[in-house]
């Protein structure tokens, strides 16, 4: 169990203000949100510490801008980032088997789809 200063830590200087500043100015960026093992741990759910973070990105991005934030982001928290780039209009359909195993886990949004405020 992490202590409070590691908690405070967290909170103030975690990976969600990292993502923050690298991805949410990419160009063609709709949203951004961290899902997975960290965003479980920092919403509260227990379990081992995060070895990496998951980072979904929804918009028509540069694949290459993407990879080269998450690897800024990574250099700076000295553990994996891994970027996943999802089209808006696959974040949409209800049947696509990636994006409803995304919507069904704990997600920390750093920047949300238009259109949906919760």
């Amino acid at each position: 169990m992490p202590g409070r200063l590691t908690e405070l830590l967290t909170l103030a200087f975690g990976p969600h203000i990292l993502i923050e500043q690298e991805f949410d100015t990419l160009p063609g960026g709709d949203a951004v949100a961290i899902f997975g093992s960290w965003a479980s741990r920092y919403l509260g759910e227990p379990g081992p510490p995060p070895n990496d973070v998951d980072v979904m990105v929804v918009g028509r991005l540069s694949r290459t801008d993407v990879y080269e934030a998450a690897e800024r982001v990574e250099q700076r928290l000295r553990i994996p980032v891994n970027p996943v780039l999802i089209t808006p209009e696959r974040w949409t359909q209800a049947t696509d088997p990636l994006v409803e195993q995304i919507r069904s886990t704990p997600l920390v949004w750093i920047k949300r789809p238009p259109g949906e405020d919760t």
